[in-house]
């Protein structure tokens, strides 16, 4: 008996354009660092996609106009596109840094070297995320999700029916759910959805098995958000749910 997991079945979005990602990084003003010294960029991209595994740079001065500066003019010697002047966020600073590569890539981050980052003092945030044209990206941080199917019947009862109702097939719908951890990191999360809202998009969906390649098995069809909200409790996760109702004609097949 091969009893399904759970957890390898994800909802997909289908990327309808290549973009570029778009990271934020935001400093505390004051003392970010517990003192001088070298922080490491990870996972940033050339311009031809490739994937740099670490940067390293050196800091000298504990502020964020400091910090900030280092960062930004590492990643702009290796092809991103930063602006000149940092953003004011009250105790923060923020410059918005622009991947040279039009694509899905691995989100950046920074570590600590021989400097250490005081908690809380450095965020490096996702502002638009990259995709690739038609890549499939699952919903990030998902904890449920589900596909429905729908078929509306169309009462045919006459006198002759018996005195029992008959029905017919009608329209056929479907509609695809899911429930997920917000993420500030992540690539495909409530920001993008509410833009789907915003500018009354028509996404391309899928409900599929986690991507291993051969049979898994996968329904794809286009639909609208007609449902989206986020909870942030006291305290607790913050969350996000999401529906898709579908649009047209559902497809299953294999991946």
């Amino acid at each position: 008996m091969a009893i399904k997991n759970a957890s390898d079945l994800l909802v997909y979005k289908k990327s309808p354009a290549d973009v570029a990602q778009i990271t934020r990084i935001r400093v505390l003003k004051v003392s970010p660092l517990s003192g001088n010294g070298t922080l490491k960029i990870l996972n940033t991209t050339t311009s031809a996609g490739a994937n740099v595994a670490e940067l390293t740079t050196a800091i000298s001065g504990n502020t964020g106009a400091a910090v900030l500066g280092v960062l930004t003019n590492t990643l702009v010697a290796n092809g991103y596109s930063v602006p000149v002047s940092g953003e004011d966020d009250g105790d923060y600073i923020y410059k918005d840094c622009t991947n040279s590569f039009a694509g899905d890539v691995n989100t950046l981050s920074v570590v600590d070297g021989t400097a250490e980052i005081d908690e809380g003092a450095l965020e490096v945030i996702v502002i638009t995320s990259g995709e690739t044209l038609d890549g499939q990206e699952p919903i990030a941080h998902s904890t449920s999700a589900s596909i429905s199917f729908n078929n509306d019947l169309r009462d045919i009862t006459s006198k002759d029916s018996g005195g029992y109702q008959e029905n017919a097939g009608g329209l056929r719908s479907f509609e695809l759910s899911t429930d997920a951890l917000q993420d500030i990191n992540a690539d495909l999360d409530f920001k993008e959805f509410y833009d789907d809202v915003h500018e009354r998009n028509e996404v391309i969906v899928r409900f599929a098995e986690r991507a291993t390649g051969g049979s898994d098995v996968k329904w794809e069809g286009s639909g609208y958000i007609s449902s989206l909200s986020m909870d942030a409790g006291v305290e607790e996760n913050v969350t996000y749910s999401v529906t898709i109702t579908g649009t047209g004609v559902v497809t299953k097949g294999t991946d």
